[in-house]
This record gives C-alpha cells, structure tokens and sequence, in this order.
C-alpha cells in the first residue's frame, strides 16, 4: 500500500513538472541566451519628450505628483530641472517557478519649460544568470512613457 502511494505521488509530481515544462524551458532558454526581457513593453515608438500646454511650474507639479502616485522615490535638482528616481520594481513580470528574473526601472525625467524628457533604464536580477545594471529595453521604456505621458496629461487636466 505504501509504495502505492509513493507511485501516486512520483507520477504527480512528473505530471506537475511535464505540465509547466514547456513554459520553464522556453523561459530558461532566453534567460540563458540573453534574450529575455521584461513583459509588457509596445513597439509603437514613443519620443523620449512631449510637448504640454502647460508653464513649466504646473508641469512640474504634475510631473512629481505623477511620480508619487505611481510608487516612485525621486530626488530633484531644481535648479537644472532633472529629476532622477531610485529603482522601482515592475509589475507583471514572468517568473518561472523558482527560476526567474525580476526587473526594476529608473526614471530620468528633464522638465525645460512646457516640455518633459523622460528615459528609463533598467536592472535585473536573474536567479538564473548574471543580472545587470541600466540596461535598454525599448518596448519596456516605450510602454513607461506612454503611461507616464498619459498621466501627467491627465494631472493637468484636473488643475
């Protein structure tokens, strides 16, 4: 009886495994080729600035409470009117079990009069492979813009 339910659970377990495997291997093999990136990314390609109509001082509010709604730490330098934003880890990513890489982005956001300059660059760390520090990826940085464009659209039409 015992061995019974040993063969039940080994047969289970390989089940659960053949099940998953497909997804995992695909996973793994991008992650090992150095193809993997983050999900979520648009291949509509969005310009790195956009134009508001709006003074630099109402766009600049928008743009910092934009920033705070959406989770980020940031430290400013008014008098160049850059601000930079620590890590902040995406949303969404795709694990794979115990195999994965999560991803994080860093905002570089240039405000110049009714105008907003915003690039990102990302990290990674992989339970897999070498993680990596201000990588691209243009569908990724691509989709944070749009959204974050959207957002401060949105700010300013409520002021």
């Amino acid at each position: 009886m015992r061995n019974n339910q040993i063969a039940v659970y080994i047969v289970l377990f390989l089940f659960g495994i053949f099940v998953s495997g497909c997804s995992d291997i695909n996973y793994v093999k991008s992650e090992l080729t150095n193809t993997a990136e983050p999900t979520g990314g648009i291949e509509e390609n969005i310009p790195a600035t956009k134009i508001f109509s709006a003074n630099q001082s109402k766009l600049r509010n928008a743009v910092l409470s934009v920033l705070d709604q959406q989770g980020y730490i940031y430290e400013e330098n008014p008098s160049t009117g850059t601000i930079k934003t620590e890590p902040q880890p995406l949303s969404g990513q795709r694990e794979s079990g115990f195999m994965g890489a999560t991803y994080s982005a860093k905002l570089f956001i240039k405000i110049a009069k009714s105008s907003v300059t915003l690039t990102a660059r990302f990290n990674k760390e992989s339970n897999l492979t070498m993680g990596g520090q201000n990588l691209q990826f243009p569908e990724k940085e691509n989709a944070l813009r749009k959204d974050f464009f959207d957002a401060v659209n949105s700010e300013l039409a409520l002021k």
